[in-house]
């Protein structure tokens, strides 16, 4: 995706779930054809972080600090859970809290929590189950971002406002965030910026 100001100008996609590695460059050539930009134009770049795919962070980290190393421009992070969380609060203005979950593994999930000015309650973490019934309940409006399934937080008694199980990032709140936080220099140490996992990785001998 390429912005301007805050509004995207373009955007290409993968749909291709193992090819990321030899997609990326030639989507990032397209997309800046697209916006009839150079890369030497480039203001930032910003990456989201994870949680998701071990392989595909790492891609898209290295990706994003290689370019940043060599354009010599800041890199911005923003996690997946707060940016599901930034389009809900648009989408649902009503909601006292907001709660983005993330299947991890079975009975584990990724959930952070924003109140509806979208300060952090809890910050992205890897939960058991058991533990995130605790985590959310007592919340006044609360609304569930997330990819499981609605029968899950019945089991779990938790009351929610509201329901959605659309994870598909929105561009145009990401592009707004990513935007604001590179105005107030929000750029991270591109040394140190490493990817979100928040669980570890399961080999197989």
């Amino acid at each position: 995706m390429v912005c301007a100001d805050g509004k995207p100008v373009c955007t290409e996609t993968n749909s291709t779930l193992r090819d990321h590695a030899t997609a990326i460059n030639n989507m990032i050539s397209a997309a800046l054809a697209s916006a009839g930009i150079a890369m030497a134009q480039l203001a930032a770049i910003a990456v989201c972080s994870g949680p998701g795919s071990y392989t595909g962070l790492r891609i898209a980290m290295a990706t994003a600090k290689g370019i940043c190393y060599a354009m010599d421009i800041p890199l911005l992070l923003q996690d997946r859970l707060s940016l599901l969380a930034l389009a809900a609060i648009q989408q649902h203005p009503t909601a006292g809290y907001i709660a983005s979950i993330l299947v991890a593994r079975d009975k584990e999930y990724f959930i952070s929590i924003h109140d509806n000015k979208f300060d952090t309650i809890l910050a992205p973490v890897h939960m058991m189950e058991e533990d995130m019934a605790e985590m959310l309940q007592n919340r006044e409006n609360l609304h569930i971002t997330t990819n499981a399934a609605e029968e899950l937080f019945f089991k779990l008694k938790v009351k929610f406002c509201s329901f959605g199980q659309n994870i598909i990032l929105d561009n145009g709140a990401w592009a707004e965030y990513a935007y604001e936080q590179y105005d107030r220099n929000g750029n991270v140490n591109i040394a140190n910026a490493i990817p979100l996992y928040l669980k570890s990785v399961y080999t197989h001998k």
